[in-house]
């Protein structure tokens, strides 16, 4: 079983590289970028060690060589990540703009020498309910749903999936459990029904899934 994941992984990167042609695994450690985003992110203490981050199409991860041990695992962080490098081709610098929002405003409050109502924007930097990037990440999630129910046959742990989206994992940016919580469950159920979306379709039949 191993062995198929395996390939199934390397079938699953090959369609990420054709379509963007720079994807690359890269090592955080090795990096200053994902050194000093540990240091801003200072709210989430397993960035460097546990998260795996993307940035244009480039995937940022712990250490390599990377998950060669766990292809299936591997499988459902890559697809998850192209998800987002796809969501990021299709909005352009908009996508960058509306995952960081409401805390990218924050730095318009040194506006605030010239009126102070710009101070306001210091808010930002509370963690607010973020729902572009509730969106996104939800979008990604429900890929990785799907990846494990077609190379496994397994579910994955909803309460595990709200928590990503409810605790400091990604700055608490929907604290909404119940809804969160029944949006997955009809979310699997479409996977079950293999009612999928054209992204997903694509996803799908790069893993080689019949």
């Amino acid at each position: 079983m191993k062995e198929i994941l395996t390939l199934k992984r390397k079938s699953l990167e090959s369609h990420i590289t054709e379509e963007f042609p720079d994807y690359e695994l890269l090592e955080k450690k090795d990096s200053s970028l994902m050194k000093w985003l540990s240091k801003l992110l200072f709210f989430n203490k397993q960035f460097m060690s546990r998260y795996i981050t993307v940035i244009g199409h480039k995937v940022y991860v712990p250490q390599l060589p990377w998950s060669e041990e766990k292809p299936l695992s591997a499988c459902t962080v890559l697809a998850h990540e192209w998800v987002h490098m796809k969501d990021a081709k299709k909005f352009g610098p908009l996508f960058k703009f509306l995952y960081l929002c409401p805390q990218i405003l924050a730095p318009l409050s040194v506006l605030g020498f010239w009126n102070p109502a710009f101070l306001l924007f210091l808010l930002c930097l509370l963690p607010l309910p973020a729902p572009f990037r509730a969106w996104f990440e939800f979008r990604a999630y429900v890929v990785t749903i799907g990846v494990r129910w077609w190379l496994a046959m397994q579910p994955t742990n909803h309460a595990w999936l709200v928590n990503q989206f409810t605790s400091s994992a990604y700055y608490w940016m929907f604290p909404a459990k119940t809804f969160l919580r029944k949006k997955f469950e009809k979310e699997f159920e479409r996977i079950q029904r293999d009612d999928l979306k054209d992204y997903e379709q694509e996803i799908k039949k790069a893993l080689k899934v019949i």
